[in-house]
């Protein structure tokens, strides 16, 4: 980073910090929120919440170029408002209103819908009871979010500053043992200069997601995915086609279980790209052990994460994994340059809990591409680096984490960390290979 950049940073670093702990002092240890003060005959009607996150992102080479000046350092601020009503004993209304906004940034991320979309409607959304049918079936219509399982194929994304969500309807059944929810919806469009509309999307999303509870410290996942485009979409070295495509799965969580926690996941995907027969699959599995007995309670873990590549973009077959719409920012390291798509991915993990409050991490990445002849995708499932059929090696990099999370208290939290992406051979065989550095610092705000 230039000596610029980087005492603007600490600056602002120490500002942030300096305003959160004043207030920390500041508020109640019981915290203070806007639903304790509404009058007493609204509060079992109607919660109010809003929440404030601002955060400091110091970005350099993330083009992997040492001879660009790159390096940009800049603020996100999202304010949310949500309003949650019961308005009979059947019929439930809920709506989150969302102001996103960047400042300071020297780059293209100023127009960018991932950062800026300046007040506008994330959720609304009517939940009706269906009684006569059974106490736990629940039809939903309106915006929504959807977030399954580990979000490693549908989240909310609520690490972007502006986020993501559905329009259309929901069916759910939530008992004690079973949940189910079947969902007809289309993605919503982000645009900046109207409202955030679906009506002109190309792109139905479609499916169910089951879940069974009924084994101790246990969750057994089933799903059905459908995503099908009216115009065509991007693939890496497949082009740009029509997606008529399905994906099954099966997830397995086991938590607490002698003190260790595992995951264990299975997609398998297929369909039509263009006149391509989609064949794709995914397997993840990770492991972990929590030494209890220490006051710290110290976790280790080791992860696995696999999604085919395509061997060769001119036969009759895709074979990429299709990562859908998730949420990359928990998964594949933090610096987001990679998805869950022809990639073979390593962790070792580890974190402490000092305190009630602390939670220190640190994670190391190893990340080798399925395929040399596909591309390596990004945590926006775009294109990292085209295929380079002259790569020869396929391995992508190495990337070490570092990240704090501390919950001052009731209405505020803060999060930092520093990521380095260590260029790999099959980045030096195909163009730049300078390594990136990633800072920020962020804080949370709910009352």
């Amino acid at each position: 980073m230039k000596k610029n950049s980087k005492q603007g940073l600490y600056a602002a670093a120490i500002m942030v910090i300096g305003i959160l702990f004043f207030c920390g002092n500041v508020l109640a240890a019981d915290g203070f929120f806007i639903q304790d003060y509404l009058p007493k005959d609204l509060k079992d009607k109607l919660k109010v919440n809003v929440e404030m996150r601002y955060r400091l992102e110091a970005r350099d080479d993330f083009d992997f170029s040492e001879r660009l000046d790159d390096t940009d350092t800049f603020h996100l601020l999202r304010t949310r408002l949500m309003l949650d009503a019961n308005l009979s004993d059947s019929i439930r209304a809920f709506v989150q209103l969302q102001d996103s906004r960047i400042f300071d940034t020297t780059s293209a991320n100023r127009f960018s819908i991932t950062f800026r979309d300046e007040f506008d409607l994330r959720q609304a959304y009517v939940d009706l009871k269906v009684k006569e049918i059974s106490e736990a079936l629940t039809l939903r219509a309106g915006r929504q979010e959807l977030s399954y399982g580990d979000q490693r194929l549908v989240g909310g994304f609520d690490w972007s500053n502006v986020a993501q969500s559905f329009d259309g309807v929901k069916l759910i059944y939530a008992d004690k043992k079973f949940s189910i929810d079947g969902f007809l919806t289309e993605k919503v469009i982000i645009d900046r200069a109207n409202p955030n509309n679906w009506y002109d999307d190309n792109e139905g999303f479609h499916g169910f997601y089951a879940t069974y509870k009924g084994i101790d410290k246990h969750l057994l996942d089933l799903y059905y995915l459908y995503r099908n485009t009216s115009e065509p979409v991007a693939m890496g070295p497949n082009g740009t086609r029509k997606l008529d495509e399905s994906t099954v799965g099966l997830r397995v969580r086991g938590d607490k279980v002698n003190n260790f926690d595992y995951t264990l996941e299975y997609a398998y995907q297929f369909g039509e790209f263009g006149s391509l027969d989609v064949k794709a699959h995914a397997l993840i599995a990770l492991a972990g052990y929590t030494f209890n007995g220490h006051p710290w309670k110290p976790r280790l873990g080791l992860e696995w994460d696999f999604a085919s590549g395509d061997k060769d973009s001119t036969d009759s077959q895709r074979n990429t994994f299709d990562n859908l719409w998730p949420t990359n920012h928990l998964h594949y390291g933090y610096i987001d340059l990679v998805s869950l798509q022809n990639i073979n991915a390593y962790r070792l993990t580890g974190d402490i809990k000092p305190n009630k409050k602390l939670t220190l991490q640190a994670d190391y990445w190893l990340f080798y591409l399925d395929e040399t002849t596909d591309a390596a995708y990004n945590a926006g499932r775009g294109t990292l680096r085209a295929a380079r059929g002259t790569a020869g090696s396929g391995y992508l990099g190495a990337e070490v984490d570092f990240l704090l999370k501390y919950a001052m208290n009731k209405n505020v939290n803060l999060l930092g960390g520093y990521s380095r992406f260590f260029a790999g051979t099959f980045l030096a065989r195909s163009g730049n290979n300078d390594d990136a550095n990633f800072f920020y610092l962020q804080s949370l705000l709910k009352f």
